[in-house]
């Protein structure tokens, strides 16, 4: 079970660095190639993401804090999914179905 749970956490960094490059590489292209500007509908595509948070309010990140007198906790995390780190993960599981062990 573990090696499952590395194998999609890989697959989704790689994946969220990948699609963030790739949004870097076409903003640029579109700015170069006088292709709609930086922020063009491919680079879009690439850097759009979803971003769940548990303990973040609205867009600034302001952990939720409980002050138990004794001890203060600051609790919060937040994750941002991307088109290539789903691409990734899936990547990642074909991966490791095919590989070691068995």
């Amino acid at each position: 079970m573990a090696r499952v749970v590395l194998f999609i956490f890989v697959g989704l960094i790689l994946g969220g660095i990948m699609g963030e490059a790739l949004g870097a590489l076409f903003g640029e292209l579109g700015v170069l190639l006088n292709a709609g500007g930086y922020d063009n509908s491919v680079h879009h595509i690439f850097t759009a993401s979803w971003d769940p948070c548990i303990g973040f309010s609205g867009d600034t990140p302001q952990p939720v804090i409980i002050d138990l007198y004794l001890v203060k906790f600051a609790l919060g995390i937040g994750f941002k999914f991307n088109l290539l780190s789903a691409a990734g993960m899936i990547l990642a599981i074909y991966i490791m179905k095919w590989s070691g062990e068995r």
